[in-house]
């Protein structure tokens, strides 16, 4: 989650009106394709720093688009993982790790993995 995603919203008849939005990512619509092939946790693939989130949610009435990055509703990626920790060669990331949303050109501020997506722990 990143909060502000200020966007530009339509006010016909004037101009359109910056507006702050929470923006959210949800891992369970991650990219497949950006996770882990081999490596599961509790059932499902695991994400790493490769790991992309194609489409956040939060900015939908931002329809002018984002007042920094000219986009709404665009990717989140993550910005660094636990480095003594690896998938298939990359970072996995944890709970409260730095995200980027709305692309590359991000108009939010660095957000952070939230909420853990897997709560089950199994010590060994």
């Amino acid at each position: 989650m990143a909060m502000p995603d200020v966007c530009q919203v339509p006010a016909p008849p004037g101009p359109p009106v910056p507006t702050p939005f929470p923006n959210v990512a949800m891992l369970n619509q991650a990219d497949g394709s950006t996770c882990s092939d081999r490596v599961r946790i509790g059932g499902r693939k695991t994400c790493t720093v490769q790991t992309e989130v194609s489409r956040t949610s939060g900015d939908e009435a931002g329809t002018a688009k984002g007042v920094m990055s000219g986009t709404n509703m665009d990717k989140a990626v993550f910005r660094s993982g636990v480095s003594s920790v690896k998938v298939e060669g990359h970072d996995i990331v944890t709970h409260l790790k730095p995200t980027a949303h709305n692309g590359s050109n991000a108009n939010a501020p660095m957000g952070t993995q939230a909420a853990p997506s897997q709560t089950t722990v199994i010590v060994g």
